[in-house]
């Protein structure tokens, strides 16, 4: 918890690189692939469940909580501590955003309920948080060659405490398959790769 702490105000503070939809494939660059998937929450998350409120906010942070995940990478699979790449996939949605071939897996993920800055002093404030915590880590398989992946619909049910009580990985290939294509005419269809090591 402390780790995804720390993510988090590395996050807010602008210092990690935070990789949304892209809308080009020029944009995802050699030593990096396309992730082609989509998350969704059971029952969804609506709007006013998410409340967020950190004060002056220079980088615009509050575009990658709300309707959003925020997936947290690394290069390797016990990764504790910070990590400068984040992945901030739209929920309920074919998301096609960018990751660094050498950070294939998920380390820490969540999508923000409350996120508040509360003043305790003149000096100090601190952030009172609420979490959906996906289970992690998890491995996206990226070999090399590859410039496109669908890792498939990640389906997380919840309960009214916001803490995930199932978890389901479904295949909709076909209709991602369709979406890529109209986002990014004549180019190779992604590969499929699955989502490892999910438990729930």
């Amino acid at each position: 918890m402390r780790a995804l702490a720390l993510a988090m105000c590395a996050l807010l503070a602008g210092c990690v690189a935070v990789s949304e939809n892209v809308g080009s494939l020029a944009e995802v660059g050699p030593d990096a692939v396309l992730l082609v998937g989509r998350i969704e929450v059971v029952p969804p998350v609506k709007p006013e469940e998410q409340r967020y409120r950190a004060g002056v906010d220079v980088f615009d942070t509050r575009r990658h909580f709300i309707g959003r995940a925020i997936l947290f990478m690394s290069d390797k699979p016990d990764y504790q501590e910070r990590t400068d790449v984040a992945l901030n996939p739209p929920l309920e949605e074919t998301f096609f955003v960018r990751l660094p071939a050498d950070r294939r897996y998920m380390v820490k993920g969540s999508v923000t309920m409350e996120l508040i800055a509360r003043a305790v002093s003149a000096r100090q404030s601190v952030m009172d948080r609420a979490e959906l915590l996906f289970p992690a880590p998890i491995a996206i398989d990226v070999r090399p060659g590859d410039r496109a992946l669908y890792i498939g619909t990640l389906r997380l049910h919840r309960d009214e405490f916001h803490e995930v009580t199932k978890v389901e990985l479904l295949d909709q290939y076909a209709a991602a398959a369709v979406e890529f294509h109209r986002k990014f005419p004549g180019s190779l269809p992604p590969r499929k790769a699955l989502l490892r090591g999910i438990r729930k």
